[in-house]
């Protein structure tokens, strides 16, 4: 009898145990990035997930990932003949490499599940002046963000998806920096928020012996989105020396962005307070 039981316990402990180690799904994309989360559906060209306890669904293109590991075990792989390939130019020429220099990459910008390149651009020049802001606690030389995206787009990467098609290694050479600053803005329409006061003043005039009562009514909106910012740093050589990710608090315009930008540049290994 105590033989079985003891069975039993460690066969129940094993079964705690794989399912501990597997509480997520992965996702594993072909820049060599992997996120945890909740595969909710794979479609025909993209994938849905959410975080792991979120339910705000995103979408990515099945294009950018290599395969998929379910928490059971299971693995879904994707052709990579499916996979854009993009090949740099034979014209283009390379810049000297400097080792110990900042490139400000565009950033990922998805507003209600559709693509923004223009607002990533933006981030990407918010990022950039905050740091010339303070040039003298910065402490590596931070490339120009019109040279980083000459040199760019010399080579033939317009938008910061096309970033999806090269390894980080290759962007390095490309732009000439052996550190690279990059990540995603996603930003979601949550709700509206109305409010209404009002006050009544009464005023008494002794020498006319009257009364008059003046009323005002005030009313205002202000809207709710739900913001993540993941934010990424990575050497010459492909390695992450930074993968953070930072939810805004209380995002009232689609822009709150900033204040995690802010926020998390002043942490790099590469700001002095």
């Amino acid at each position: 009898m105590k033989y079985s039981k003891l069975v039993a316990l460690f066969f129940i402990g094993m079964f705690y145990s794989v399912n501990a180690q597997n509480t997520s799904d992965q996702i594993f994309m072909n820049n060599g990035e992997t996120i945890d989360v909740k595969v909710l559906r794979v479609e025909p060209n993209t994938i849905t997930y959410s975080y792991v306890g979120e339910d705000l669904e995103n979408v990515i293109k099945k294009e950018a990932v290599s395969k998929i590991t379910f928490k059971s075990g299971r693995e879904q792989l994707f052709s990579q003949a499916n996979t854009q390939v993009e090949t740099i130019s034979p014209n283009f020429e390379y810049p000297t490499m400097k080792g110990n220099e900042g490139a400000i990459l565009p950033f990922e910008f998805v507003f209600d599940g559709a693509e923004a390149p223009e607002e990533g651009f933006e981030a990407q020049e918010y990022y950039y002046r905050n740091l010339m802001r303070k040039p003298e606690r910065n402490t590596i030389i931070y490339q120009d963000v019109e040279i980083t995206l000459k040199r760019l787009r010399d080579a033939g990467i317009t938008t910061a998806n096309d970033l999806r098609n090269y390894e980080m290694t290759e962007i390095a050479k490309i732009v000439g920096a052996g550190i690279l600053v990059t990540g995603k803005i996603t930003v979601d329409y949550r709700s509206t928020t109305s409010s209404s006061s009002g006050s009544t003043t009464t005023k008494v005039d002794t020498k006319k012996k009257k009364v008059r009562t003046y009323s005002s009514d005030y009313s205002s909106s202000r809207d709710e989105f739900d913001t993540k910012v993941l934010f990424k740093i990575y050497d010459k050589n492909g390695n992450k020396i930074v993968d953070v990710r930072r939810v805004p608090f209380m995002a009232t315009t689609r822009n709150n962005y900033v204040t995690a930008l802010n926020y998390l540049m002043k942490r790099t290994p590469y700001y002095q307070k």
